[in-house]
């Protein structure tokens, strides 16, 4: 029995500049091309960054933030009776290194980097690595910047 050759797809030569118009703008509208990623706004009390290094925990007053390994050092606050330097948070002054006798160091969902995450009046965002973590009041515009290698308050 002789089997019948598979239909093949005619391909025009030249492609109708409607039909490269029509593949543009639909490139365009599904982000491709673009050089920036479009970031989708979560709204978690609970989240970690895309590298499980820092985990954080935000309400309507306040946002903190631990880090369970860095490289950086915190001169100790005598004022301090339990750990100190293993963590930021900001409310509505400037972000401050946090004194404390739990962790915020959850199992909550990652902030993919690009990501922001959004409990008003915060925002919170994991940088390009995956490895740190950007908050800020956004009302007052202070906040902090954390990572393995580095801290910041503003």
């Amino acid at each position: 029995m002789r089997k019948n050759p598979p239909e093949t797809m005619r391909i025009p030569k030249k492609i109708p500049s409607s039909a490269l118009a029509l593949l543009a703008a639909g490139l365009l509208i599904a982000g491709c091309g673009t050089d920036k990623q479009e970031s989708t706004t979560l709204k978690l009390e609970t989240f970690t960054s895309p590298k499980g290094n820092i985990g954080c925990i935000a309400d309507s007053t306040m946002v903190r933030c631990d880090i369970a390994k860095h490289s950086w050092n915190v001169k100790p606050d005598p004022k301090c009776q339990l750990d100190y330097g293993n963590g930021l948070a900001v409310a509505d002054k400037h972000g401050y290194v946090v004194c404390a006798g739990d962790t915020t160091m959850n199992n909550g969902p990652s902030v993919p980097a690009g990501n922001i995450n959004l409990v008003s009046p915060f925002e919170c965002q994991t940088n390009e690595a995956g490895d740190g973590m950007h908050c800020e009041n956004v009302n007052t515009g202070h906040g902090f910047d954390l990572s393995p290698e580095s801290y910041s308050t503003f």
